[in-house]
């Protein structure tokens, strides 16, 4: 009876420990804030199916990289490929998400309907991210270089942090005109007048992927993220917002 006794409280214990392990396992993804809407939706799934926590920070792509290299807490980062290549990070393994698609969006009551009509007097502030730290005011910046509207709209730019600076500013009316990306215009695109999409070959390709950091303090949750991000039921998230 003693000894079974004993198997049953080892055994409870066993149990007890095993659970808590599960229960403190959790994933910090670290995202561009233009795919704050898709990058919490497939967390939210991707916890319902393996009960992982998915903790997340949104901010441009230099305040991820910075916050990733001077955290030491981030186990996966979420966005372009080419600017992630970049970086300084010693990465690990890389998923690809989908194509990014650059996208202008006009406010409610605009008569714009085409890009060209930036040029035009009435068009007097155009919102766009930086082009330093984000990757669609990188992608901006290479449209409007290429498409010839540089010269003509400069001193209209309105350079902000973030994709959803710019939708801000679009949806409040504040400026005629602002560069964001796919996924957050059909996020507001309700609240707005008008959305055209930016010729994909007037800037280079978009590639969102997301990559494991070597130094990740939870290796196998962004492995088994990594594994979700793979799969048809996240292919159809990634769809439902634009890429």
């Amino acid at each position: 009876m003693k000894i079974r006794r004993i198997f049953l409280i080892t055994l409870l214990f066993l149990c007890f420990s095993i659970s808590n392990s599960l229960a403190g396992e959790a994933l910090t993804l670290a995202s561009g804030a233009g795919y704050k809407k898709l990058v919490t939706e497939l967390s939210k799934v991707f916890t319902d199916k393996t009960g992982i926590e998915v903790r997340q920070i949104f901010g441009n792509m230099g305040q991820v990289i910075a916050q990733a290299e001077q955290s030491g807490q981030v186990d996966c980062v979420i966005g372009d490929k080419r600017f992630l290549d970049g970086a300084t990070l010693s990465f690990g393994e890389e998923y690809l998400i989908g194509q990014g698609r650059l996208v202008a969006a006009a406010p409610k009551g605009s008569a714009v309907t085409r890009l060209e009509a930036m040029a035009n007097p009435e068009i007097k502030r155009i919102a766009m991210p930086d082009p330093k730290k984000a990757i669609y005011g990188r992608s901006a910046a290479e449209y409007l270089a290429k498409s010839g509207m540089k010269d003509k709209v400069e001193g209209k730019l309105l350079v902000v942090g973030t994709v959803p600076q710019v939708s801000a500013y679009v949806v409040s009316g504040e400026v005629d005109l602002g560069f964001i990306n796919m996924t957050d215009a059909l996020a507001i695109k309700d609240k707005v007048g008008r959305l055209i999409e930016v010729d994909q070959a007037l800037y280079e390709p978009i590639r969102i992927v997301a990559k494991t950091l070597k130094s990740a303090p939870d290796a196998a949750a962004a492995g088994k993220f990594g594994e979700f991000l793979q799969s048809e039921e996240a292919g159809k998230i990634v769809a439902k917002h634009g890429m």
